[in-house]
């Protein structure tokens, strides 16, 4: 099992101007999903965190619906603070859960998937209600033998970049902690916002904050007070579910760098021979 981990989008209609720092965001994110779709092998799916799109238009929903229609795998979503929940559901109508919320289980036979929505409208930071959080403990309590896996758009952890703190999971982070700490089922918290690869061993579980396939935000740490991006490679994560090693995580850049080639071992190298050993006996496996 193989789950593409995608984040912050934030798709433009075709036409309007370029966004902060002359970068065609949608033509970005038609380079990372070609990039996802050409992998050998295919993921067996895709989650997107959050700012699904730039300003949260119906327009660019139509937009990001085309893109990932084409794609050769079911792709889940969550809402960021760039989302627009009416305009979204507008577009993806079937996607409305209780109380009106973007919130879905994902069910697999070795595993599941939760998103959640942390959208608050108008704001820059995210919230788990206590209906929110409801939904989480029902669908928790049904299956909780089974590795799960939750994904939603802000992170519930402070990284210690200052105004990036102010905008992250603030309310009903402490509660959200309380049930990932009561349910060990909880395997992996996968998250965006940030622009960044960050990970933090939150209440007991790797909580993975993906890059952005478009801007990086400027890796700023201290009493930071302005947003700052930088022209850093857009990359994505990849989830791989291995027998008896768990879910094991990779950064994917979506340039391409040329092809691989052999690594050729200098023969001085003290391990060569048990290398070599190795390799004849996979070889041979096969």
């Amino acid at each position: 099992m193989i789950i593409a981990h995608l984040t912050d989008l934030h798709v433009r209609e075709v036409g309007k101007p370029l966004a902060s720092g002359n970068l065609d965001y949608t033509a970005m994110v038609g380079q990372a999903f070609e990039r996802v779709a050409n992998m050998n092998p295919k993921p067996d799916m895709m989650v997107v965190t959050g700012d699904l799109t730039d300003t949260g238009q119906v327009g660019e929903y139509r937009l990001f619906k085309e893109m990932t229609e084409k794609l050769p795998f079911p792709v889940h979503m969550a809402l960021g603070n760039h989302d627009i929940r009416e305009n979204f559901l507008t577009v993806f109508p079937e996607k409305e859960g209780a109380g009106g919320f973007v919130q879905f289980c994902v069910e697999h036979d070795a595993f599941r998937l939760i998103g959640l929505d942390t959208l608050v409208e108008g704001e820059g930071f995210g919230r788990l209600c206590s209906e929110r959080l409801s939904y989480l403990q029902d669908r928790l309590q049904e299956r909780p033998d089974i590795p799960t896996l939750l994904f939603f758009h802000h992170p519930p952890f402070a990284y210690g970049g200052g105004i990036y703190d102010a905008v992250r999971l603030t309310d009903g982070a402490r509660e959200l902690g309380e049930i990932v700490s009561a349910n060990k089922q909880i395997v992996r918290i996968l998250c965006g916002h940030h622009h960044r690869a960050i990970d933090c061993l939150w209440n007991g579980t790797l909580t993975s904050v993906a890059p952005s396939v478009i801007s990086s935000c400027h890796l700023q740490l201290g009493d930071v007070r302005v947003f700052k991006n930088i022209n850093e490679p857009p990359a994505f994560k990849l989830h791989v579910l291995i027998p008896d090693s768990g879910f094991v995580s990779h950064n994917v850049f979506v340039e391409d760098f040329g092809p691989a080639y052999e690594n050729i071992l200098d023969p001085n190298y003290q391990a060569l021979a048990s290398i070599e050993k190795h390799a004849t006996a996979l070889e041979a496996a096969r």
